[in-house]
């Protein structure tokens, strides 16, 4: 997408790839924006992809389920695909600046896309596992006892799980540097879109197969975020001092536990206990050190 968007179409191509193959120093490409707006496009896009996941596991964990969102993600995430390849044709590159529509058009689909699939296809995977708390088990065939560790089973799973990512991930740049230098970006868009399109059949397809589909059961974003707003309550000030003392108190998560209102002034939406809220408290303590990732890694695209 870097060479796409960066680099120039090369002399007499209408593909965006190099006509003397032979030829090290050619560079393919197609729109010829330059780098900061190369830069900026893909940042943009890993920043979208990465913050979507928020929105489908709200839509999955409050409505849906996992299986019927990452059906219908995986349906928008080949859209965006398709637009991308549209997007990279000869006849529509005729006009860079429809071309460039296209691809960020293209981009915000398949962020929604994978923003229904990426955060709910590692949970729907544990949940067909079923395996309970640790116990010994008698194997079918050689009647071998054996101890059923689940954290080991789950490793295993995610293992496998992880291979199979990487190397398909591996595959598919290569496939995708090689066919844009050789025949054209729009085959290097289409690769990925036609492995993309037999994830929904295997889905369809085994649908019967899955021995665990969790109903949703709510999200907790709504509460969690509930509850935090509630504890800033109060505590802000236009004296940036006073504002620093009151949200540094000690008392900022102590003050929105249940056991601090009385059954007349808790509010409805308050079904949770104290344990909950300090398990908040540690899960807002762990973002406030991912908020300097987005730092490094602005700085380490841009060294590139």
């Amino acid at each position: 997408m870097t060479n796409y968007i960066q680099q120039p179409m090369p002399p007499g191509s209408t593909t965006g790839a190099v006509l003397n193959p032979w030829d090290d120093d050619a560079q393919p490409g197609a729109l010829g924006r330059g780098q900061r707006a190369a830069f900026s496009i893909t940042t943009f896009n890993s920043f979208f992809q990465y913050t979507m996941p928020l929105f489908g596991a709200f839509v999955a964990d409050q409505y849906w389920g996992r299986f019927r969102t990452i059906t219908a993600a995986l349906c928008v995430d080949i859209a965006g695909h398709l637009i991308l390849v549209v997007s990279a044709l000869p006849p529509v590159l005729k006009n860079l600046d429809g071309s460039l529509a296209a691809l960020i058009i293209g981009i915000l689909v398949i962020g929604f896309g994978t923003g229904g699939f990426k955060p709910n296809i590692s949970p729907l995977i544990v949940e067909q596992l079923n395996l309970g708390p640790m116990r010994v088990a008698t194997l079918p065939k050689t009647g071998e006892r054996v101890i059923v560790d689940p954290a080991v089973t789950t490793n295993k799973v995610y293992n496998w799980f992880y291979f199979f990512v990487n190397v398909g991930s591996l595959v598919g740049q290569i496939g995708m540097a090689y066919t844009e230098r050789y025949v054209g970006f729009w085959l290097s868009f289409t690769l990925p879109t036609i492995v993309l399109a037999l994830a929904p059949i295997v889905l369809v397809a085994g649908r019967k197969r899955y021995s665990a589909q969790a109903r949703p059961a709510g999200s907790i974003l709504v509460p969690a975020m509930r509850t935090f707003f509630l504890a800033n309550n109060g505590r802000w000030s236009l004296n940036p001092w006073r504002t620093w003392k009151n949200l540094h108190d000690g008392t900022f998560w102590d003050r929105v536990k249940p056991s601090a209102f009385s059954p007349e002034t808790r509010p409805a939406w308050m079904t949770f206990d104290d344990k909950w809220v300090d398990e908040l408290r540690r899960g807002f303590n762990a973002c406030a050190t991912f908020t300097w990732l987005p730092l490094y890694w602005i700085c380490y695209n841009q060294s590139e």
